[in-house]
């Protein structure tokens, strides 16, 4: 069985499996009819891992639970809470949380966000991170990755609907949804050069409006 790692901070837990292609029959022996249906629709074989591996990952932590979807399309487990799921080459990332919506992101710190940097960094975010830095770049780009998960609209320019602020030495990140512009405080833990970001709370309403 793949190595589970966890990390719980205030409400949130999440649980961190490294993928191996090897262990590619164990993981699709534990999904269920519905999974195996979307399994064989999906072509590529990277993606292919990363779906039986998450779903293997969920079915060890809760059993045969399903995945449902709340009003607003929010992912959740009955019995557990929200989720939220991520994964990047060599992991999975899942995220739980009984008390809010939850969005989690993982990302390799990579040069290539360094090179797509002026795509998603503002003026201001410029003075909070060093833009010629990769990991500096790559934990920007996951926490408006995680922000992005939050959200019920989609088609957001992350340059422009979701920014990313510092307050006393803590992080926060805002974003449009379809009833005003939220505001989260957001979390960034370093698992060996692997970063997993994920919102503390349940976020504030800054703005309302309707569109």
């Amino acid at each position: 069985m793949s190595t589970i790692s966890i990390i719980n901070l205030n409400a949130v837990s999440i649980y961190l499996m490294e993928i191996d292609f090897s262990h590619f029959e164990t993981y699709k022996s534990t999904l269920n009819m519905e999974e195996n249906l979307r399994l064989n629709g999906i072509k590529h074989p990277e993606k292919k891992l990363e779906f039986a591996a998450s779903r293997y990952l969920k079915h060890h932590l809760f059993g045969e639970a399903n995945i449902e979807y709340d009003s607003t399309g929010a992912p959740e487990i009955k019995g557990v809470g929200f989720i939220s799921l991520s994964h990047c080459n060599t992991h999975i990332v899942l995220a739980t949380c009984v008390e809010h919506l939850i969005g989690v992101d993982i990302e390799e710190v990579r040069e290539k966000a360094v090179r797509l940097a002026p795509k998603f960094i503002t003026q201001k975010e410029a003075l909070i991170f060093d833009q010629t830095n990769s990991l500096d770049m790559s934990t920007l780009w996951s926490l408006k990755e995680c922000l992005y998960k939050l959200s019920d609209r989609k088609k957001l320019i992350f340059k422009v609907d979701i920014l990313i602020s510092r307050r006393d030495d803590k992080l926060f990140g805002t974003i449009k949804k379809t009833s005003g512009i939220y505001e989260y405080e957001l979390h960034v833990e370093n698992f060996q050069n692997i970063l997993i970001t994920f919102n503390l709370g349940k976020g504030k309403l800054l703005h309302e409006y309707s569109e």
